[in-house]
Parts: structure tokens; C-alpha cells; sequence
């Protein structure tokens, strides 16, 4: 993939993260929207981690779990740049790279993730996420599968 095919592929992640989270906040911050049994939205801020792991109204652990994935999306960009550099692709990076920006966005905007999709079925319900936490799921999976070759 050439560099520019790689400033898209961020771009629109970017993009698409921002307009839904803002979508959200004006569509459904009062109350949840139901669209049917298996798809609804609801906003919620996430002061933790994936599935609200770690979260807490305490600042001061907001902060240190917020600058960890700070140090972990900047470590992470140096490997993909490395990558790059050889000639690899690193969509998988990416991926996980924006997903994590879109959420550190967030995090210092709103002081918390802004989660609003809810899958269910029947009484099970996953998680609230948001587009960037589903971006940082394919980058992981996509990670997952190139080195199960």
C-alpha cells in the first residue's frame, strides 16, 4: 500500500469516528434509541478501558490509564513505522493506531470514551463501543491473522 491509500484509510477513520461520536451526542445524549431487539444506541462516557474495565471517577487514575495508552499508541507507531520502512504493510497498525487516537480524542475533549452502539440478543447484551473500539478489534484481529500464517 502506498502512502497515500495509508493517509486515506486514517483519514476516514478518523472521519467517520468523529461524525458518528457527534451524531451520537445530538441524537441520543437524553435518552436511548431503540432501532430493533438487536440494535440500539445510547450514550455513555467511559472513563476506563474495552468494556469499562478500570473505570473510575477518580482523575487521577483516569490520567494514568489514559497516558499508558498514550505510551502504548506511540510504541506501537514506532513498530508500524518500522514496518513501513521494510515495505510491510501495516494496515493492522493502523488501524489499531487510529481507533486509539480517536479514543484519546475523547478522552481529553470529554473526559471519557464516548461509547453509544449496543448490540443484543435476546436478554444478552455486548459491551457499549463505538466505531474506533470496532477499527481497534479489525486491527487486532487482521495483527491476529498475519502471524497465524
Amino acid at each position: 500500500m502506498n502512502k497515500k491509500l495509508y493517509f486515506f484509510l486514517a483519514a476516514g477513520i478518523l472521519i467517520i469516528d468523529r461524525v458518528t461520536k457527534l451524531a451520537a451526542l445530538a441524537w441520543c445524549i437524553d435518552l436511548p434509541r431503540i432501532i430493533n431487539s438487536f440494535l440500539s444506541f445510547e450514550v455513555v462516557f467511559n472513563r476506563g478501558i474495552s468494556w469499562g474495565m478500570f473505570h473510575s471517577q477518580s482523575d487521577a487514575l483516569f490520567f494514568i490509564v489514559s497516558l499508558i495508552i498514550a505510551l502504548i499508541t506511540a510504541l506501537l507507531c514506532g513498530y508500524a513505522y518500522h514496518r513501513y520502512v521494510q515495505g510491510d504493510s501495516i494496515v493492522a497498525e493502523l488501524c489499531i493506531i487510529m481507533g486509539s487516537c480517536c479514543n484519546l480524542i475523547d478522552r481529553v475533549l470529554y473526559g471519557g470514551v464516548i461509547d453509544f452502539i449496543i448490540l443484543s440478543y435476546n436478554n444478552v447484551s455486548w459491551p457499549v463501543f463505538n466505531i474506533a473500539d470496532a477499527v481497534i478489534v479489525l486491527g487486532v484481529g487482521l495483527f491476529i491473522l498475519r502471524y497465524e500464517k
